[in-house]
């Protein structure tokens, strides 16, 4: 798929766009004070996964593939292993983050409690651990990720096994993993619009409209962050199936496998003014203001 000309025109340049803007928005939610709770946490958890997928991409796979480096290829399992493990590391926050959002506003009152800066970094711990768990059974015991010379890429070890782990245990699920982000998500907004009918009896006008607006950032955020995971996916699967052309074939493959955590970065700080003052240094407050408590908020 990749050629020599494809890493260095496309996958390199992406790879670097990816790891300037995850790495940005790792350090800015980090440093804001307004992104100290749980939703906070998770975007820097998510951030980081996308972060190092980036990273490890640059720093790896494009100079084996540029160099044609023997010994980097001999090893390029271990590489696959540790792109697969961020890249569904980052899956799996995204799940987590959409399942804060749900409760945040279908259940306000045990959302606190169940979401705590406490329990928040406890499942931030458990996924890391079921992660790595998942991916040494799968990516690196029962089978290998690794770069195929004939397709210039990275793929699954040509085995019936193989063949099982990477279509159950990597495509299916991650599109079912997505699926479930996409309904919790439809589900969040659906009760939003809601709660926007019944909350100007108790709150001022520009309350409710400034509550509204960073619940839509937040939403806005984590459907157009599941929208391009499922479109990447299929994309990856299914175009190889009825296109021939080697551009198409590698931008809807290898590009968009690499360029979805870019769009991860990117969406973060498009949807977040905050984030956005803070890299290019606005003259703004970076601090949250006293507001009504409204677990929404969090």
């Amino acid at each position: 798929m990749a050629n020599t000309d494809q890493v260095l025109f496309a996958l390199v340049p992406i790879s670097i766009l990816g790891s300037v803007l995850n790495w940005s928005s790792f350090y800015t939610i980090r440093k804001l004070a307004s992104f100290k709770h749980s939703f906070g946490y998770l975007s820097s958890n998510q951030a980081l996964a996308d972060a190092l997928h980036s990273t490890v991409f640059l720093l790896y796979f494009c100079p084996m593939a540029l160099l044609d480096n023997s010994l980097m290829k001999q090893y390029s399992h271990i590489c696959g292993f540790i792109l697969l493990f961020f890249y569904e590391l980052s899956v799996l926050t995204h799940l987590l983050i959409s399942l804060n959002r749900l409760f945040s506003v279908w259940f306000p009152i045990a959302y606190d409690k169940a979401f705590n800066l406490s329990k928040t970094k406890y499942m931030i711990f458990i996924l890391w651990m079921f992660e790595l768990t998942f991916a040494l059974c799968f990516y690196e015991y029962l089978c290998h990720f690794y770069f195929d010379e004939k397709i210039r890429f990275l793929t699954f070890t040509n085995s019936p096994v193989c063949g099982i782990v990477g279509w159950y245990g990597d495509f299916l699920k991650n599109v079912f993993i997505v699926a479930i982000i996409m309904t919790l998500d439809i589900c969040t907004l659906i009760k939003v619009k809601l709660l926007s009918c019944k909350l100007g009896s108790g709150i001022s006008p520009a309350s409710v409209r400034k509550l509204s607006s960073r619940d839509r950032r937040f939403l806005r955020q984590t459907v157009i962050q599941g929208s391009v995971f499922m479109l990447e996916l299929l994309t990856y699967f299914f175009i190889p199936q009825y296109f021939e052309n080697r551009w198409i074939v590698f931008f809807g493959t290898s590009f968009a496998w690499v360029a979805v955590h870019v769009a991860d970065g990117l969406i973060v700080i498009l949807c977040n003014p905050d984030v956005r003052n803070f890299i290019f240094r606005k003259k703004k407050s970076y601090q949250v203001s006293t507001t009504i408590h409204v677990s929404v908020l969090q």
